[in-house]
Parts: structure tokens; C-alpha cells; sequence
């Protein structure tokens, strides 16, 4: 909540631009409109606790903010006059609903105060998990309606629970402040990262792909390499496109998590992302009716693995998006023969008692 800090050093009133008593210029506005739709869990209960000094639930808060909007208005309209958010509250409250007495009027820069701790992690200054499942939806929702691509970034310490265990709960502290202070100084400012758990950290990159991405993953992990060599310490991170590698929020979050647990399974210290792969089914009889690519990538379900036939005659070509790996696969003609592929070298069994092919992808 930076712009809030920053718009109050400036002399705004930020509850009363966001009433809609105050009328700021364009870019101002443009900054409050931001805030709000970017709203944390206690936004509304962070208002009403600065305007009458009492918590209510988020949910309650919100209910209470738009009646006392209401308020507002009809008791303007009846007076002739704008009475502003701060009486209408007191009013509405004390004298309407009967929730309050004798109110306690706190400082403006309160409400950032408590706006920043319901957004922020304390122990790493980062966002926390509330406030990026939140940007990430709405980063969903905005990509959507501008056709635009972002990627999205899950880090996890390598060797962290282990110096954790060994040394101590504050050094392991100490280390995940260093992490947070590496990922500050290796993002942009358009970048967001939050901590998403323990050791766990997200990042969501706007308009950018998976290959711009992996760039800036890389030059992370080299930095986290150098930074905590003496201790043992490296980086692994997964990387999900959208919408490439998934059109919603939970599905972003599932693909990175399982592209970084990819990383560690091929050793850490290591990015990885859903690596573009063609396959191609040449055929010399007649043409089948349909092909299917059917291996570990789809489940061996024949219906997610499809093929399309290509502009030259005799070829069929499906495109995948795969971790690395080595994947077994077949080519099912017609719903009824299996043949294997003859551009692979590497075989192997099926497991019904037959041959299938390999294909490998690298951990680049």
C-alpha cells in the first residue's frame, strides 16, 4: 500500500476521496481507484476503525460501508448540503444502528497502517498470500479482456528446512528477509511477489512469457546461488504461462508448483517451465480417419490427444506444452492400432506387453 503512504504525505484524504466527497485530479484518482479494487481482507474494516474507532468483520464492515453511503446521501439531499463520510458514520452508527458510543477519532495514516499489515507479510515485508490471491485473480480477469499474456513464478528455497532445523528458527528468519530483499532487487517495479508459505515465494509477472520469464528466473537463482553459497543454500523455480499453461488463478498456481517441484526433482538450483513440444504421425498407406497421440502427458486418453492433420498430405502433428522429462507415448490409428513413432530412438515397454516410444525433454 505504498500509494496510500505516498498520496497522505501529499495531503489527501484518501476515506474521503473514496466517499466521493473529495473530487482529486485524474491521475490521483486513477491511484485510489487502484487501491480499492486491489483491496485486502480488512479493507472496509480498516475504514470504519479509523472513522469510529470499532472492528467490525470484513463482511459486516462492507455491508455497513455502503449503508452509511446511503446515509450520506439522503441526509445531503434533505440538508442541502454535502455533511461528508465522518458525520454520516458517527450518525449512522451511534444513533441509527446503536453500535457505538462515545467514538474515538484516530489519525488518517492509521489506515494505511492497518491496510499495509493486512497486505503485507511481517516477516518479510512482501505481500502475503491473501493479497496475491486476490491480485492474481484480477490479473486473470484483466489479461482476459486485453488478450495479454503474464507469467507466474513459484520459488522455493533449496536446502532451506534443513538450515532451519539446524540452526535455528531466527537464522532461518534471517535468510528469508535476504531472500525477499534478493527478489526486490532482481524484479521490476510492475513485478508483484509475494510470500505464499514458509520457504514458498510467488511472483507474478505482467505481460510477460514463459521464455522473457525463465531470463529473469535464471539471473534470480544464479544471484540466490552466490548470495547463499557458504550456507548451502540454492533456488528452485517453476513457471506457469497464462494462458498457456492455464486459464484460471488455482490452475496458474498448480503449474508453477508443479514446474518447481520438477526443478528439485532434477537436482534444484534450477528453473523450469512447460517447454513447447511438436509431435508428428507421417504415415505411407492410406489416410487414417483420425490419429491420436496417446501417452503419459494426456493419461493415455486418447480424446485429449487428438491430432490435426497437416497442410502437407500424410502428416499429422500435435502441439504440447511439457515439463522436463522423458514421457512414453504411442500413435493410436483409427481407435484401433497402436504403432510406435519411428522418429524416436529410445523405446520402451508399455506396460501391456508391447513397445512405446520415449521422448525426452531437457531440463534447459
Amino acid at each position: 500500500m505504498d500509494e496510500i503512504e505516498e498520496l497522505e504525505k501529499q495531503g489527501y484524504d484518501i476515506i474521503d476521496i473514496i466517499a466521493g466527497d473529495v473530487k482529486p485530479a485524474r491521475e490521483v484518482q486513477y491511484l485510489v481507484d487502484r487501491v480499492v479494487k486491489n483491496k485486502g481482507g480488512d479493507f472496509y474494516g480498516g475504514i470504519l476503525f479509523e472513522l469510529a474507532s470499532v472492528r467490525f468483520p470484513e463482511d459486516r464492515a462492507k455491508a455497513l460501508w455502503q449503508e452509511i453511503l446511503r446515509h450520506k446521501y439522503i441526509i445531503s439531499e434533505r440538508l442541502g448540503r454535502n455533511i461528508g463520510v465522518r458525520v454520516a458514520t458517527l450518525d449512522y452508527l451511534e444513533n441509527i444502528k446503536k453500535l457505538i458510543s462515545a467514538p474515538v477519532i484516530i489519525p488518517e495514516t492509521e489506515f494505511a497502517k492497518t491496510l499495509k499489515l493486512s497486505t503485507t507479510d511481517d516477516l518479510t515485508g512482501l505481500y502475503n498470500r491473501r493479497y496475491l490471491n486476490n491480485r492474481l485473480r484480477a490479473m486473470v480477469s484483466e489479461a482476459q479482456a486485453e488478450r495479454s499474456r503474464f507469467s507466474v513464478l513459484m520459488m522455493d528455497l533449496d536446502g532451506f528446512k534443513k538450515f532451519n532445523d539446524t540452526q535455528g528458527h531466527q537464522a532461518g528468519d534471517l535468510i528469508l528477509q535476504e531472500f525477499a530483499r534478493v527478489l526486490r532487487e532482481g524484479l521490476r517495479k510492475s513485478d508483484m511477489v509475494a510470500r505464499y508459505g514458509g520457504d514458498e515465494m510467488v511472483c507474478i509477472l505482467p505481460l510477460t512469457d514463459k521464455f522473457i520469464a525463465k531470463t529473469v528466473a535464471s539471473k534470480i537463482c544464479e544471484q540466490v546461488r552466490k548470495d547463499f553459497s557458504e550456507v548451502k543454500i540454492s533456488l528452485s523455480t517453476g513457471i506457469a504461462e497464462y494462458p498457456t499453461d492455464a486459464a484460471d488463478d488455482e490452475g496458474l498456481i498448480l503449474q508453477s508448483d508443479a514446474a518447481m517441484y520438477r526443478a528439485k526433482a532434477f537436482g534444484g538450483s534450477a528453473v523450469s517451465y512447460f517447454h513447447p513440444v511438436e509431435i508428428t504421425y507421417r504415415h505411407t498407406e492410406p489416410g487414417p480417419g483420425d490419429v491420436a497421440c496417446v501417452g503419459d502427458f494426456n493419461r493415455w486418453n486418447s480424446k485429449k490427444g487428438m491430432m490435426k492433420p497437416d497442410e502437407k498430405p500424410g502428416v499429422w502433428k500435435v502441439s504440447l506444452d511439457l515439463l522436463a522429462g522423458k514421457y512414453k507415448y504411442k500413435f493410436l490409428i483409427d481407435g484401433s492400432k497402436w504403432v510406435t513413432d519411428p522418429s524416436q530412438v529410445e523405446c520402451g515397454d508399455d506396460g501391456f506387453g508391447g513397445m512405446c516410444s520415449v521422448l525426452s525433454v531437457r531440463m534447459e
